[in-house]
């Protein structure tokens, strides 16, 4: 009798995600790695993004027998590398999950190699395609285990600072624009990286909210629907509403400098995408306001300009309250953002108390995260069930 054809050992996406020191490992082309993956996956691609596309061309004008030909013959010189790459990961994790766009050809043929060659690994059943139906799933239906904090204020009044302080100390802070690599405005572009796919902005952000499960609270900054090029769930904005709400507040001149030190900290390159976001102001301020700006930032009068952009178009825009107000849980004079962000954090502490496992509590702003390397089902506690 003949020996039975090797089956790699498949795995569903909920289970796959419970797998204690898991890591996955992509093998799709660089370009689909790059639009969006599992969250902490690496890339091992099968084929470059060329050879893939060369592939697409065979498959449609002679037929997938001659696609797979010219397939194994680009990918058999480079199989012995990936093997011993997976190997390494097998050193350092537990368990390795493989997974390609929809648990096809490309997964199970890197699957079928490493177990002829005696290296243990999970085929992702549906492959990233089954990640995002689940991800997806997660957010339409998605209910808290804690109550969301949300922190108000004019622009400058240093929101995201008290955030960053307030993770440091342990608490549970998430910094959205952070997550969207984008601050939410005309500017927000200025001095943040590449901002992520939806598909990865919905994936990191499902990641960040069960992070901090054990926490009674989640202090966020207030946001509009849609950050830069990426959009909420609307689940998350009604919990936003449903919340508790600070105010920050503090004078005008202070704003305006820390307007200064944030969209100026990239150097000359700041300075090319001020005056970009300036001329996009040009309907909404008038050509001669928007010369008028960018004059001043060319001689170097930051702090004047930056004066007139809080008060001619932040302002008006939001229109929060210049001081303490009615309809908020909260008021916090932000003049000095440590004192500002322990305001809060004994305020977090009257209302919920410190119910954070001892071994959750650290000073680095990773307060009630998993151990790098041990993904965890976040079904259970974000559905609800």
């Amino acid at each position: 009798m003949g020996k039975a054809p090797v089956m790699p050992k498949d795995i569903e996406i909920e289970k796959a995600l419970q797998l204690p020191k898991a890591i996955f490992v992509d093998v799709r082309s660089p370009k689909e790695y790059a639009e969006a993956t599992i969250p902490g996956a690496v890339n091992l691609p099968l084929f470059s993004d060329e050879e893939r596309a060369e592939i697409g061309t065979i498959y449609r004008m002679e037929g997938p027998r001659q696609a797979k030909k010219r397939g194994l013959e680009i990918v058999a010189p480079r199989l012995p590398q990936m093997v011993a790459e997976v190997e390494k990961l097998r050193e350092q994790y537990e368990n390795v999950v493989i997974f390609c766009w929809r648990g096809g050809l490309r997964s199970y043929s890197v699957a079928v190699v490493l177990d002829v060659m005696g290296v243990p690994v999970y085929r992702l059943m549906g492959g990233y395609k089954a990640y995002r139906r689940y991800v997806l799933s997660l957010l339409e239906n998605l209910q808290l285990p804690y109550e969301l904090v949300v922190i108000h204020g004019l622009t400058g009044s240093g929101k995201t600072r008290v955030i960053k302080k307030l993770a440091e100390r342990g608490m549970a802070a998430l910094d959205l624009e952070a997550l969207a690599q984008n601050k939410g405005s005309v500017f927000g572009f200025i001095g943040m990286g590449s901002p992520p796919t939806q598909k990865m902005f919905d994936s990191l952000l499902l990641r960040e909210l069960e992070r901090y499960r054990r926490f009674p609270y989640l202090v966020v900054e207030c946001e509009s629907k849609r950050i830069g090029r990426v959009y909420l769930p609307d689940r998350f904005m009604e919990a936003m509403k449903r919340g508790k709400h600070i105010l920050l507040y503090c004078p005008l001149e202070i704003r305006a400098r820390r307007l200064v030190e944030e969209y100026t900290a990239a150097g000359a390159e700041s300075y090319r995408q001020i005056n970009f976001a300036l001329e996009q102001l040009r309907s909404r301020l008038g050509a001669n306001k928007v010369q008028q700006l960018q004059e001043m930032v060319a001689k170097g009068e930051l702090v004047p300009a930056a004066e007139i952009l809080l008060r001619d178009y932040y302002d008006r825009l939001y229109r929060y309250p210049e001081g303490p107000a009615v309809g908020y849980d909260l008021c916090v004079e932000s003049i000095d953002i440590d004192r500002a962000a322990e305001e809060i954090a004994a305020y977090l502490e009257r209302v919920y108390g410190d119910r954070r496992p001892p071994e959750e509590v650290g000073g680095n702003g990773t307060a009630g995260r998993e151990t790098e390397g041990t993904p965890r089902e976040e079904g259970a506690v974000l559905s609800g069930n």
